[in-house]
């Protein structure tokens, strides 16, 4: 097996810096796969990646591997290389670096995900390691271990391919706009050498003539083409955004937990960056190149040592076009993570802007901002002096070129081997020869961008959706039945145990509620039910159905969610409640909004059931949006029901109304309910009390109060809290009095 040296892959923020080494290894070991995937075997989240989830996702991708703890001293050379080092940044975080190699001079080769390629000395090292190694080798079924991934080029194939007349007709009016070109390039020389000559005084007009007729066919072609490339971009526009869309929809709930909402959102301009690339300007460049063979003959033709001076020039900037690849790169890479973190930011700022202003966090806020704005700034300034750099330099050997052409052909037209007309004629050609190399170095930005525009969204489409997986899953099935929680145990990416040998067995249409400290996995039993995510081992059946063998959509569809926060979209009242049932009558939500109390407020809003809900529902108070988002809820035709804390912003009398359509019409519904107050609970037919992710009690109120144990405390606490809470508000009332 042959390998590569030192590859670096770079980070997108801090948490990516295992997924990036780890790919900067696969790369040595001439594979590759997306940073995305990477984080998804090895179970990176927000917090970054556990030693034991790098070993654990190179063991899935065929690596014998071996995490060790050594003296900083016993690091040698003796050690397999690469391997993958722990650090210690000055900032006092934990890194991972790729060791490659350690020199005879001892100078340690490091791939830095957040710097490239170091090296740096012996000492330098050992004050950074914290004493962590991972070792590997590939096993013998390394080779065969990775399949290939989704990639955003394959997308763009299957939507441009359907537009063949397009592209034909695009290449067709390229080639016939070369040719008037080709044929205008001859004009100078009849002019010069036919025509003023010979003082053909009655040709001039008919040749200005045939000229302006040429140029008007040649302009309305060039209009011709430009508007088949704008009717085929936006062709292509739309399928392209809405794919993307459709894929991210399509994503795992894991991978939303574990991603920016600005990186997300930042990829659609990485998208729209590409379909430049695919529609317009490498159809213009593939012409091009096809002028530059054509033209390159007819040159060689006219003059074969001024061609060779032309040569001369276009490897000149090819090596320019060279030597700025790799900053250019850099830069653009820079950019891109600059602005997603500024997106990130702001989108981040107005999601929160209740907490900034009461806490009188705008200054703050905006220094925060300012800083990263300044960062993409200072970016784009070296990434304009770059470009200035690379233009003079172009401009300064290019006029040198010029130059020394002029010369030699002025030397050849007194000498008598060369006409004016065939200087000029050189010339023209010359142009159709050289603007390819000259689009390169123009576009060079451009291709830089779409470079890594296509890394950053192959992120994303190299994802294994959802609905992927094709094998035949049961639906149309009746879920109100018994549900089992069966010896699970579940942790997030590698980390600590959150559920650990859970049981649990829900009798259908009862109500069980799900009590417990913050953290214990209350919300987590959740998703595990909704298969949002998957127990690391045991089972969950609803019946004698497994829900790994029942259709995700149609799961879902039979369950009704409220979640602890309230979500509503821009549109409607009645947009909302539909969700998800689309075919509820008018008069049925209504009769809900009444039995809910949520028609008081509705009845008094302008357009009632039709007024304009804001982005995040702003226009409405938390108390009015929970009571939106249980209607919603309850308009669905569910066999089983989660309610997520759904009391906690409404009142005592909102409270008990809700309980009652809870337990009177919904008395033959399987309801879960998650919630701390105690008022909400009581009446539950059984009360399950969950700590450190295991079943600690289970029964009804009254049973678990003669208990004695961590229910029984919690109910005391709180009525204490209650106490003390009355106690005060008598004491205000007497001082009012009093004053």
């Amino acid at each position: 097996m042959k390998f590569n040296k030192y590859f670096c892959t770079m980070q997108h923020d801090n948490s990516d810096c295992a997924a990036a080494v780890i790919s900067s290894i696969l790369k040595y070991y001439k594979k590759e796969i997306t940073l995305s995937k990477i984080r998804e075997v090895i179970g990176t989240d927000a917090y970054g990646t556990t030693v034991k989830g790098i070993v654990e996702g190179l063991e899935k991708m065929n690596f014998e591997v071996r995490a060790i703890r050594v003296e900083v001293k016993e690091v040698d050379k003796s050690i397999t290389l690469p391997a993958i080092a722990q650090i210690t940044t000055k900032s006092g975080n934990n890194h991972f670096v790729v060791l490659y190699k350690i020199t005879k001079n001892n100078i340690y080769i490091l791939a830095d995900p957040a710097k490239g390629i170091i090296k740096i000395k012996e000492e330098e090292f050992l004050e950074l390691f914290s004493g962590i190694l991972i070792l590997m080798i590939p096993k013998s079924e390394f080779e065969d271990n990775i399949k290939k991934d989704n990639n955003i080029v394959d997308l763009f194939i299957k939507l441009i391919f359907p537009q063949k007349k397009l592209l034909l007709t695009i290449i067709l009016s390229s080639i016939f706009i070369s040719f008037v070109g080709l044929l205008l390039s001859t004009f100078s020389k009849i002019l010069m050498d036919e025509i003023i000559p010979y003082q053909l005084r009655d040709y001039i007009i008919l040749f200005l003539i045939c000229f302006g007729i040429i140029t008007l066919i040649q302009t309305i072609l060039v209009t011709f083409r430009q508007q088949v490339i704008l009717y085929l971009s936006r062709k292509v526009d739309i399928p392209l955004l809405l794919a993307y869309y459709d894929h991210i929809l399509h994503l795992p709930y894991n991978f939303f937990e574990s991603r920016k909402i600005g990186d997300i959102t930042t990829r659609f301009q990485d998208a729209l960056t590409l379909k430049n690339i695919f529609t317009s300007v490498s159809i213009s460049l593939i012409m091009d190149f096809l002028l530059a063979f054509i033209s390159s003959f007819i040159l060689f033709q006219i003059n074969s040592v001024l061609f060779f001076i032309l040569v001369c020039m276009v490897i000149v900037s090819i090596i320019l076009l060279y030597i700025f690849k790799r900053p250019y790169k850099k830069l653009n890479y820079e950019e891109m993570e600059a602005n997603s973190s500024l997106n990130s930011h702001l989108i981040e700022s107005l999601q929160n802007i209740d907490v900034i202003k009461s806490t009188s966090e705008e200054k703050k806020r905006i220094y925060e901002l300012e800083k990263k704005f300044v960062n993409v700034l200072k970016i784009q300034y070296k990434e304009g002096t770059l470009s200035n750099i690379q233009g003079v330099t172009g401009n300064l050997f290019g006029t040198l070129g010029n130059l020394i052409f002029m010369g030699i052909g002025a030397f050849y037209i007194i000498d008598g081997k060369m006409t004016i007309g065939d200087l000029l004629v050189f010339q023209t050609i010359s142009s159709y020869f050289t603007s390819p190399v000259s689009n390169l170095i123009s576009l060079q930005l451009t291709f830089q961008e779409a470079n890594i525009s296509m890394k950053r969204l192959n992120e994303i489409i190299s994802l294994e959706r959802e609905d992927a997986n094709k094998e035949e899953k049961i639906s149309d099935i009746k879920l109100n039945e018994d549900i089992f929680f069966d010896n699970i145990n579940f942790s997030y990416n590698s980390r600590r145990n959150i559920l650990s040998n859970f049981s649990l067995k829900i009798e259908k249409g009862k109500k069980y509620a799900l009590v417990g400290e913050s953290g214990s996995g209350k919300t987590t039993i959740i998703k595990l039910l909704m298969n949002y995510i998957k127990p690391n081992n045991g089972s969950i059946s609803i019946g004698s159905y497994n829900i790994q063998d029942i259709d995700y959509k149609y799961l879902r569809s039979k369950i009704a969610y409220i979640p602890q926060k309230v979500q509503l979209f821009t549109g409607t009242i009645l947009e909302n409640l539909r969700m998800g049932n689309d075919q509820i009558t008018y008069e049925e939500i209504v009769t809900i909004c009444k039995k809910t109390g949520a028609d008081k407020f509705i009845e008094k809003l302008p357009n009632r059931y039709n007024s304009l809900i804001s982005e995040n529902g702003l226009n409405f108070s938390e108390g009015e949006k929970q009571k939106l988002s249980i209607v919603r809820a309850l308009l669905k035709e569910a066999d089983i029901y989660i309610l997520d804390e759904i009391t906690s912003s409404l009142d005592s009398l909102s409270e008990e109304k809700i309980k009652q359509i809870i337990f009177s019409d919904f008395s033959e519904k399987t309801m879960i309910i998650i919630a701390h107050r105690l008022s909400t609970i009581r009446e539950c037919d059984q009360i399950v009390m969950i700590k450190n992710g295991q079943v600690i009690e289970q029964g009804t109120h009254e049973e678990l109060l003669k208990n004695e144990n961590e229910y029984s405390k919690m109910v005391n606490l709180q009525d204490q809290v209650k106490v003390e809470k009355n106690y005060k508000s008598k004491e205000v009332e007497e001082e009012i009095t009093y004053a």
